[in-house]
């Protein structure tokens, strides 16, 4: 009899505020979690040097995620076209949804339905600048890492949930990434991404109001946000919302639209990312939103091996979820 493949692969999430790393042990079916770490970009240490301290050099399988300005994502409308119809048309079709010269982009797309009645098929359609992607590379090979896949931060999101949650009971739900600077929001109905947008407004701006209003400095109030004494309660939950005001205006104005499409309406957000943790952020959002919000651990069900701590993912599991979501890729999720 063959023996079940077995492969360690590692996700990277290389943000503003920290570096994440994943490392998981896939056999068949079976997924352990090896190695968790997230290295602060605080003290002196940068990307490259945080790449430095993986020491990732010898593992075949690397992913990377990638986000921001650079990056734009659309859901597009086109005839029923055949793959190969499909492949050598979507160029042509990018040029009318994309900000950018094609000529400077990579491009990508997935189908996510096809209507044989109407003759159409919608489209998942991604642009990436090159340049973005060269600068990623480079600095990935000044570590000695070479990754074999990337994909977008919202992706790895979608990704992580549906292969982590196949039960879950909501055919219509949201996912909620909140991150340093900037938060990824998806739209999920009947298993796939309606709706994909990121969000200028992460777990910064509750440091930078809590910092106004207290008159101290970024990293006092960061301190703070982290260990919320209970004597500070009443500024946390102030600064929370303050700082959260923009992301919850956006979040409204995104289920407003999707709302318009789905079915039915969108019965729960599931919460992860470290901006999530903030005081009172859970129930600033559901009472701004007007939809139930649950916090998520990626890593709730995933057996840690090694030196993994479970009190290290207790406190941090929820922020691991895009790196967590890179590696996972091809195992049901949405991204294959």
């Amino acid at each position: 009899m063959k023996s079940k493949k077995t492969e360690t692969i590692v996700g990277l999430d290389i943000g503003s505020h920290s570096v994440k790393c994943v490392e998981v042990l896939q056999s068949g079916a079976s997924i352990e979690l090896q190695r968790a770490e997230i290295l602060p970009l605080t003290g002196g240490l940068d990307i490259p040097k945080a790449l430095g301290q993986l020491n990732l050099s010898s593992a075949r399988h690397v992913r990377v995620a990638i986000s921001g300005s650079s990056v734009i994502i659309r859901r597009i409308s086109m005839p029923l076209l055949t793959p190969r119809e499909l492949e050598g048309a979507i160029r042509f079709e990018a040029e009318s949804h994309i900000p950018f010269s094609i000529e400077d982009c990579l491009l990508d797309y997935q189908i996510l339905k096809q209507d044989s009645a109407k003759k159409e098929m919608s489209i998942l359609l991604v642009a990436a600048k090159k340049d973005l992607v060269d600068a990623r590379c480079k600095l990935l090979a000044e570590a000695g890492i070479y990754p074999e896949v990337m994909d977008l931060d919202i992706f790895c999101l979608v990704n992580a949930f549906s292969t982590l949650n196949p039960a879950c009971e909501e055919k219509s739900y949201g996912l909620l990434n909140i991150g340093h600077k900037m938060s990824a929001l998806a739209i999920v109905d009947d298993g796939l991404p309606l709706f994909v947008r990121e969000i200028t407004t992460g777990g910064s701006s509750v440091t930078n109001a809590l910092a106004e209003t207290k008159a101290i400095s970024e990293a006092e109030a960061g301190v703070l946000k982290i260990q919320k004494p209970a004597t500070e309660e009443t500024f946390l939950k102030a600064a929370t919302e303050k700082g959260f005001e923009p992301l919850c205006e956006e979040i409204r104005h995104s289920i407003d639209y999707v709302e318009n499409e789905m079915k039915e309406g969108l019965k729960k957000i599931y919460l992860s990312g470290g901006g999530a943790l903030a005081a009172n952020a859970l129930e600033l959002l559901a009472e701004e939103t007007g939809k139930p919000f649950e916090l998520w651990d990626p890593t709730k069900n995933l057996r840690p091996l090694g030196a993994i701590q479970p009190q290290f993912l207790k406190e941090h599991g929820s922020e691991l979820v895009v790196a967590l979501g890179m590696t996972l890729r091809g195992l049901g999720g949405f991204r294959k």
